[in-house]
């Protein structure tokens, strides 16, 4: 239950209980309690080479900037996804499944490139009809600020935590955990903790660095976590039997399974390429549903 409008409401503020879930689905939270057994890991090679072309020709005389990234249109087309394919932002709690009411993407960022600059949390809400300029906006908007010290809510809370005694601490945990069990984490918390979201990302990219198989958070409501390694030409065979160097990276899902299943997140990552392979199709909002075939949204409660 929460708090809305002065009035208390049943059901979560951050997700709409799903209710037409197979007997099948309904019964896996219940044979696997928490995210620890349910963990699915699932690598993607990610084809760019179509992609780092056209960003070479966007970009072509823009101000540094105001290029556009990888990141930028990557967070384009997982959103979309995200729209496309609601499954993905599903997430159990007490035992029931839950769809998120917005797509939210949290990741880390560093202030500055040394081993000693802090980490701030991005936070960030999409709707999966952005494109890739609004992301490019929205992304820059957000990540100037964390840069330039103005921290996050949840550097903030955290900050004012350390400094209480230990034990006190471990008791605000447990009741803060006890509270969301119980669907009623306040609201403020639940904005301030970046593993309440859709999912959360880790661009090991911009770093040189590969992507590994992270874990997933055993507290929040993320039950994806997406790493993103670095574009490196790879040997590919092609569709006359040749070899050639073509630019790939990895993208390692980390999947709650009681959220979705790892065929239906295999799907989505088809449907990520398709979109990635099309980036100028993401400089145009996506078509309405009605025009494209998109998926109606599964049934649920408020």
């Amino acid at each position: 239950m929460y708090f809305s409008g002065g009035r208390l409401r049943a059901g979560r503020r951050d997700g709409r209980l799903v209710t037409d879930l197979p007997a099948v689905r309904q019964v896996v939270p219940h044979l696997m309690p928490t995210r620890l057994e349910a963990t699915v890991y699932y690598r993607q090679h990610l084809d760019v080479e179509h992609l780092m072309e056209w960003l070479a020709e966007v970009n072509e005389g823009r101000d540094p900037a105001e290029r556009v990234r990888f990141f930028h249109v990557f967070l384009t087309a997982l959103a979309r996804v995200y729209r496309l394919r609601p499954e993905l932002n599903r997430f159990v709690s007490g035992r029931r499944t839950y769809e998120h009411r917005d797509i939210t993407f949290s990741f880390t960022v560093k202030q500055a490139m040394t081993d000693e600059a802090p980490d701030v949390q991005a936070h960030l809400t999409f709707t999966g009809t952005e494109t890739v300029e609004e992301v490019r906006a929205k992304v820059e908007r957000g990540l100037d600020g964390l840069r330039d010290g103005a921290h996050a809510d949840t550097d903030t809370l955290i900050d004012a935590l350390v400094r209480l005694p230990r034990p006190v601490v471990a008791g605000i945990a447990r009741t803060a955990w006890t509270l969301d069990a119980l669907n009623l984490l306040p609201g403020v918390l639940q904005e301030a903790v970046p593993v309440y979201a859709s999912a959360y990302l880790v661009n090991l990219g911009s770093l040189g660095a590969e992507a590994p198989f992270h874990h997933l958070y055993q507290r929040g409501t993320a039950s994806i976590f997406a790493s993103i390694g670095t574009i490196r030409p790879e040997p590919v065979v092609d569709a006359a039997g040749s070899v050639v160097a073509r630019r790939r990276v990895d993208v390692v899902y980390t999947i709650d399974e009681r959220a979705t299943d790892g065929f239906y997140l295999v799907r989505s990552a088809d449907l990520l390429q398709d979109l990635i392979d099309d980036p100028a199709g993401l400089m145009h909002p996506p078509a309405p549903a009605g025009q494209t075939g998109e998926p109606e949204q599964t049934r649920s409660t408020p």
